[in-house]
């Protein structure tokens, strides 16, 4: 899973893994587009949904649980290889994501933290342009990754399944620091 601040370049990192692994059956779960397609559909469900992605707030966790659970179980990926691109972002959905691999035989995931400043992160999310990216947006996103993915990470940390790189160079670079952290983990495991 790659996790880090809104624009940290945690979408470019984990399109970078998906290239590096598309022989092996990679499969993308990437939960804010999942929630983008949600927020279109006309039901309730979507119109309070739609509400807190347009303050840019935290979800809770029964949102990308049931989303990942539809495109793991009923679309049938769950024995795929997984990059989760932005998720978890709770304690409990990183739990019930190792719940959930062990119950299915696989290895627990391992976390790729994109660590960028918030100072940084707002910079590059302002100069992107999205329509969702307003100053207030910027903040609440900013303030619940301190307050809710930070303590997924210490989680991950705890039990030495992280890989903590620097956002700031260029994506390449970064790609390549995600490589190295990945072989010197995984061993041969990872070619």
């Amino acid at each position: 899973m790659v996790l880090g601040r809104s624009g940290c370049g945690k979408g470019t990192q984990a399109r970078f893994l998906l290239m590096r692994l598309k022989k092996k059956g990679v499969h993308h779960i990437e939960t804010g587009r999942f929630i983008r397609e949600m927020i279109q559909e006309k039901n309730i469900s979507a119109v309070v949904t739609r509400r807190r992605y347009d303050r840019g707030e935290l979800m809770p966790a029964w949102i990308p649980i049931y989303l990942w659970t539809n495109e793991l179980v009923e679309k049938e990926f769950a024995g795929d290889h997984l990059i989760f691109d932005g998720a978890p972002r709770r304690i409990i959905e990183a739990k019930l994501l190792d719940e959930f691999m062990a119950w299915h035989g696989r290895s627990l995931p391992f976390c790729i933290w994109v660590d960028i400043p918030r100072r940084e992160a707002a910079r590059r999310l302002l100069a992107r342009g999205r329509a969702d990216d307003t100053s207030a947006v910027i903040k609440n996103r900013l303030d619940y990754f301190s307050r809710d993915v930070m303590p997924v990470i210490r989680y991950f940390a705890k039990r030495r399944r992280i890989i903590r790189v620097d956002g700031a160079p260029a994506p390449e670079i970064v790609a390549k620091e995600i490589d190295a952290g990945l072989k010197k983990k995984l061993g041969k495991a990872w070619r």
